[in-house]
This record gives C-alpha cells, structure tokens and sequence, in this order.
C-alpha cells in the first residue's frame, strides 16, 4: 500500500514537471518517467480511452496517426464467430493510438467486419454540435504545420480554419486563448485542433 501510494504521489507532482521541462516535438512522458510505476489499477479513478467505431481503420489512420501524429501502441485482429450468422467468422480490427501517455488520453478505432464484404453500409452524419455527438479536442504545440497535413487527409470537411478565441479561465481572471480550428473525420466525428496560447 505505501509504495502505491508513492506511486501515485510521484505521477501527480513530477510528471506534470516532466511534462512542462520537455521541448522536443514528439518528446513522451516515458522519456521522463517510466510508465510502469504507476498503472491504472493503482489509481482511484482514470478516464482511459475514447473508442471510434469507424468505417475503414485504414483510412483513420492517415488523419490520427499520418498527420495528426499519434502513435499506435496496440493493433490486433479479433476474430469470433459472427452474431448475426455463426457458421461464419467475423473480424475486427482494434487499433489504439496515443498522444503522449499509453493509459490515458488513448484513442481507440475499431472496424466491424474489417475487409468484410459484409460491412454496413451506414450514412455519415454530420450533425455538428448537438446532443449524442462527440467532440474529439486536441492541443499542438505546432498546430500550424499538422493542419497543413490534415488538409490534405481524404474524405475531411473543414469546419474552421485556425482561429483565435479567448474563454473563461479556470482561475476567473485574464482569459485563456486559444488557436481553434474544426473539422470533420472521414466518419462524421467532429475534431478540434487546437493550441494553447496560455497557461491554464
């Protein structure tokens, strides 16, 4: 119990400084500190993954890991018998992707019926901000040159250019600005891609 608990003290206080000492494009957290000494098991409560069920995982992944740059650290084949039809086999492609740490913030694409002639042919909805719709947010320290990779994905919409807006900060006083820029995914999901101008 004292070593979890030093655990946990040690990802609250000396990650976030790792996090802020490090000036490298793509530099991670396990550079700095060694993901193993705190697990999520150990953690009262961790918000993980979010998980896409997309259409085609191949394509996703030229907009979240091509341009965007996250890094896969988990890409599996899952096959079971169909629940639709037993007699034949069904496979599903589950991909995770991350963006600076592998148990938090993680991104998940999952294809049904991956290179299936049996997919579903569902219709993208573009329903913009409204009830039961997601919004994925990013920040980039080089927003500008990932936005100029992202406009060349297949099959995006561009729902805003980089634009400076300013919100509320959390403490009440000058406000937090913010480089926004929106769009959507080749699955109708909608994407902030942003950076931050302050300091929270």
């Amino acid at each position: 119990m004292k070593r979890s608990l030093l655990s946990i003290l040690f990802f609250l206080t000396v990650l976030p400084i790792c996090m802020a000492q490090s000036t490298q494009t793509g530099q991670t957290v396990e550079k700095h500190v060694k993901e193993e000494l705190v697990q999520p098991k150990d953690l009262p409560l961790i918000f993980r993954r979010t998980t896409l069920i997309v259409r085609d995982v191949k394509e996703s992944l030229k907009l979240y890991r091509d341009a965007i740059g996250m890094e896969v650290i988990y890409d599996n084949l899952i096959k079971r018998p169909h629940p639709d039809a037993p007699e034949r086999e069904q496979v599903l492609r589950l991909v995770f992707l991350k963006a600076t740490t592998k148990f938090s913030g993680v991104l998940g694409l999952l294809e049904y019926d991956y290179e299936s002639e049996f997919k579903i042919d569902k219709p993208i909805r573009k329903e913009g901000f409204t009830p039961q719709n997601i919004v994925l947010l990013f920040n980039s320290k080089n927003q500008a040159e990932q936005f100029a990779k992202i406009r060349k994905v297949a099959n995006i919409e561009i729902l805003g250019e980089p634009t400076l807006v300013e919100y509320p900060s959390y403490d009440g006083k000058a406000p937090t600005r913010v480089m926004v820029s929106k769009f959507y995914d080749a699955d109708g999901f909608i994407v902030e891609f942003n950076k931050l101008l302050d300091d929270l």
